[in-house]
């Protein structure tokens, strides 16, 4: 199984090698279109994550002790970004979760179409998925202690 980590130097190169600026983002684009859309009565204010330009809705859950993450966004590119992380983190061992250095954006030319909300967005979908799997690793570090 690769780590979350693996999987992002995975997305990086994809990204790179589908070209150009306008290539990359049409790449992430594509990976809009591969996230389920969540339905209208599960996208609440109580679930919106905040410091987003755009609406994001984020629902965090434990399956064998990983988290899996449903999430929804009124725009695309923030769409493709959650995709980008549920295919990094969904099933994933929560430290190696809170170990990864989520850092695929300044890697690559999507750079150019994040501007400072954007990345304050993002930052603020990843620390809410590492706090989760923080508390998945505390809670099992609670139970064996």
């Amino acid at each position: 199984m690769e780590t979350p980590q693996e999987i992002q130097e995975r997305i990086i190169g994809e990204i790179t090698q589908s070209g150009d600026p306008f290539d990359q983002f049409n790449y992430l684009l594509m990976k809009a279109s591969q996230l389920d859309e969540m339905p209208d009565e599960r996208k609440v204010e109580d679930v919106l994550v905040k410091d987003c330009q755009s609406q994001v809705w984020l629902y965090l859950r434990e399956v064998d002790g990983c988290p899996v993450i449903e999430a929804d966004s009124d725009t695309l590119m923030i769409r493709g970004t959650i995709q980008i992380l549920k295919d990094m983190f969904d099933h994933q061992p929560p430290e190696a979760v809170v170990a990864c250095d989520v850092d695929y954006i300044k890697r690559t030319d999507l750079a150019y179409a994040f501007d400072s909300k954007r990345v304050a967005g993002q930052v603020a979908i990843v620390g809410r998925i590492k706090r989760f799997a923080q508390s998945l690793v505390d809670r099992r570090g609670g139970a064996d202690a």
